[in-house]
């Protein structure tokens, strides 16, 4: 199984939308329909000519969608401010098999899917990244256990799309928690959980967060605190499956007296190049045991998503 991302944005009408179409319809579709505005196309063999006689090409996004998607993969949308989980089919379909409009909306090409909408506190941060991604559609590597996690959503969601997850057991919530790995904590957590970590960690070292200053058109830092010796400290993180790597020499210049610089990043290698006075790096371990002994710091949002997770995990072994 593989897990991949869409965007429905073909070159449709203004009256027609595509992605309602497709919702509705329980189908994926891509563009390139004027292929097919005189003669159809009955399998993907046939397709290939049409649309390389019309575009002088066989666009990566149908060769992704038709060929490279296999029944049963994982297809996420953030469309429409939802997110939406899908599970491709078999069924493969062309032109006017789609929709007897299927110009105006621009659907050349579409298969058969099962959809579910995910509330967004139970998706991950992988997936949340990876749906941003500016290609029409493509791979998000997840692990085999977030797989389990994808499957598990789209198991209980199908049954009832109001499902929740059961009543954290608090217990168990902090064993399974101390025996994660840092690799699957970062994987599950959103940007916005990461940024809310580490300022939790560091009021917890004593400096009180500025609210003015947490607003996303801050170029260099996402905030900025104050501690009772009259210091400040300026905050950077960056995260993701392929976050940025932050370099303490590019800080430098905003060093100075009672004023310093702390940095994290999940990136393999985080802090490129020589220590620099002022500036302070969090390493990944340090973070991590501190989650691990202050899990009263996490957001509700992202416990769910972490208990979840264990469900998850559980229901996997017992299936």
């Amino acid at each position: 199984m593989k897990t991949w991302k869409l965007s429905i944005k073909p070159n449709n009408s203004k009256e027609s939308d595509p992605f309602k179409l497709c919702k509705d319809n329980s189908i994926l579709g891509v563009g390139w329909a004027g292929a097919y505005k005189e003669i159809q196309a009955l399998n993907i063999s046939e397709a290939k000519k049409l649309v390389k006689a019309k575009y002088n090409k066989w666009p990566h996004p149908i060769k992704h969608l038709l060929e490279n998607v296999k029944s049963g993969d994982h297809i996420w949308l953030h469309q429409k401010g939802g997110y939406f989980l899908c599970k491709a089919g078999e069924e493969i379909l062309f032109g006017d098999s789609i929709d007897k409009n299927f110009l105006s909306y621009d659907l050349g090409h579409a298969r058969k899917a099962e959809w579910i909408k995910v509330p967004e506190a139970y998706v991950s941060g992988s997936i949340q990244r990876g749906t941003i991604a500016q290609r029409t559609i493509q791979r998000i590597r997840v692990t085999k256990k977030e797989q389990e996690l994808h499957e598990f959503l789209f198991e209980n969601l199908s049954k009832n799309l109001r499902w929740q997850p059961p009543d954290i057991n608090q217990a168990m919530f902090e064993d399974k928690i101390s025996k994660m790995t840092i690799t699957d904590m970062f994987s599950l957590m959103t940007p916005d959980d990461v940024e809310d970590v580490v300022s939790a960690y560091l009021q917890h070292q004593g400096w009180v967060l500025i609210k003015s200053t947490c607003f996303r058109s801050k170029p260099v830092f996402e905030f900025t605190m104050l501690n009772n010796n009259n210091e400040t400290c300026h905050v950077q993180v960056k995260s993701g499956k392929t976050p940025n790597p932050l370099s303490p020499e590019n800080y430098r210049q905003h060093t100075s007296p009672g004023k310093t610089i702390y940095l994290f990043s999940t990136h393999q290698n985080p802090y490129p190049g020589e220590n620099v006075k002022g500036v302070e790096t969090i390493r990944h371990m340090e973070m991590f045991s501190w989650i691990q002994k202050n899990i009263w710091a996490l957001t509700n949002p992202l416990k769910q998503r972490l208990w979840i997770y264990f469900c998850a995990q559980s229901w996997a072994v017992s299936e």
